[in-house]
């Protein structure tokens, strides 16, 4: 059975804070169309020392083409950070049918906030977008990781 989008968003944050990192506690899963989890990674920006080592892009990278070019529009991905317009691109022609996030992305979103690349009917088909789930608890998680960077010079 399909998740909802808070169970999406409660597994990516447990994700998020497994096995601690330098970079920051962003977490993105997929799921199939049964709710079955076929996907999950953490931002590795500064671990792997790739600029594009995103939590959405590795999770995306991990699956199987033709399961995604056959299933993607029954899939989810859920992340708890809105996706920059990279992320947010690379789910649009990746295929999913519905993205979940959790803190919107008052800088660089776009799914809504600042950009919405993946509702722009210009572009063909659109994406379910469900924004804001447990919104709190993502930007607790991130805002306690910037407060270590200011105070430690880590990450």
């Amino acid at each position: 059975m399909a998740k909802s989008p808070e169970e999406l968003i409660r597994i990516a944050l447990e994700v998020a804070c497994s096995v601690p990192s330098n970079d920051l506690p962003i977490a993105a899963i997929i799921t199939d169309g049964a709710g079955s989890i076929v996907a999950s990674s953490k931002n590795c920006v500064v671990a792997g020392g790739r600029a594009g080592a995103h939590a959405e892009l590795l999770a995306i990278e991990s699956l199987d083409l033709a399961t995604l070019k056959a299933f993607s529009r029954e899939m989810s991905i859920a992340v708890t950070l809105e996706p920059c317009p990279m992320c947010a691109w690379a789910i649009r022609s990746s295929g999913f049918g519905r993205l979940v996030f959790g803190a919107y992305n008052p800088k660089y979103g776009a799914a809504g906030s600042v950009y919405d690349l993946l509702r722009d009917r210009r572009h063909g088909r659109t994406v379910e977008v469900v924004g804001g789930v447990m919104e709190e608890e993502c930007q607790r998680l991130l805002g306690d990781a910037f407060s270590d960077l200011r105070d430690n010079g880590s990450r």
